[in-house]
């Protein structure tokens, strides 16, 4: 079944334009629309209802998108935007993005169609997205484009946390987990801070790229199988809170002392860290509070008022237990 981007594509026009055609909404060649049209016939393309009978109108749903709900943090994260929008009597459309090919697409072309009214990203841009241009659109921890409000956590906050928990705890060579290989995505300035931080305080750190947007339990569990004789040799850790718990397991199985030879900081600080003895140790970020936040700012676009600022940031909050 064609979609609205295979019209746009065979017209040589975006989508946004096809939209504004299909909805008469802003200004469209005459000349562009009789391409358009063109295309819909051969394509033998069939505009949703929503196009037709929601233009100008609230459809009352907001796209939300993740990588995986199997991840804790996005599980939580996911469960507090969908308590939040229906706050506001609205309703959330979501999908993971993870090993399923053109999910951002398919979601953004919902937007197009006026199928939902905003969305909510969680996950990185699609190739080539230029900007809002008027739609309503938000990021959390993935920078998308300059007018695309992001909203995250205060990671610089976090690293600095962690490595004042490490220094106060007398900690010399610290290993930390991380993933992907760009310094400045949002969720690594944690550890470009806690780096930074400690090797001022002359501390020797070791920091191991992981795959970006890794969140299943076996790919954490087996990366610290892979680094254990590396680990091993350290005597603190900090990376997400399911590699935090299987450093935690695999260190307990091997006979390292934890926290007296070896501690371990968690981020995120979802419920799973609670299930373990000794409790993990986490530096938490606040969902409800980011959830707001999300839901705030796409809810103020769907609205058509300008965001006061593009950067807003949520608080961490310091979980001292028993791996610290």
């Amino acid at each position: 079944m064609a979609s609205m981007r295979d019209v746009a594509r065979k017209a040589g026009v975006g989508v946004g334009t096809v939209s504004r055609t299909l909805n008469n909404s802003g200004y469209v060649a005459e000349e562009t629309k009789k391409k358009i049209y063109e295309s819909m016939e051969e394509l033998n393309y069939k505009p949703a209802p929503a196009v037709k009978t929601q233009a100008g109108r609230k459809t009352g749903f907001v796209g939300v998108m993740v990588p995986s709900l199997e991840h804790p943090f996005f599980a939580r994260i996911m469960r507090c935007i969908e308590y939040e929008l229906s706050r506001h009597n609205y309703k959330c459309i979501v999908c993971n993005t993870i090993d399923i090919v053109n999910r951002q697409v398919e979601f953004m072309e919902m937007l197009e169609e006026n199928v939902v009214d905003g969305l909510i990203a969680c996950v990185d841009p699609i190739p080539g997205f230029n900007g809002r241009n008027g739609r309503a659109i938000i990021s959390m921890d993935r920078y998308w484009s300059a007018d695309v409000p992001l909203i995250r956590s205060d990671h610089e906050q976090g690293g600095r946390i962690a490595a004042e928990v490490f220094l106060k705890g007398g900690c010399r060579k610290i290993i930390q987990f991380y993933g992907g290989f760009d310094w400045e995505k949002s969720a690594n300035i944690r550890h470009k801070v806690m780096e930074m931080v400690l090797r001022e305080n002359g501390c020797e750190v070791i920091s191991v790229n992981m795959e970006w947007d890794a969140m299943s339990y076996s790919y954490n569990k087996n990366i610290i199988h892979k680094y254990w004789d590396i680990i091993k040799d350290t005597d603190g850790c900090m990376t997400n809170d399911i590699g935090a718990l299987s450093c935690l397991a695999v260190a307990r199985q091997m006979g390292l002392e934890v926290p007296g030879q070896f501690k371990i900081i968690g981020y995120d600080g979802t419920e799973i860290t609670n299930l373990t003895y000794p409790e993990l140790s986490v530096i938490e970020q606040d969902c409800p509070g980011i959830a707001r936040e999300c839901v705030d700012a796409v809810l103020s676009l769907i609205e058509g008022r300008d965001p006061d600022t593009c950067l807003r940031l949520v608080p961490v909050h310091w979980r001292g237990r028993g791996t610290t």
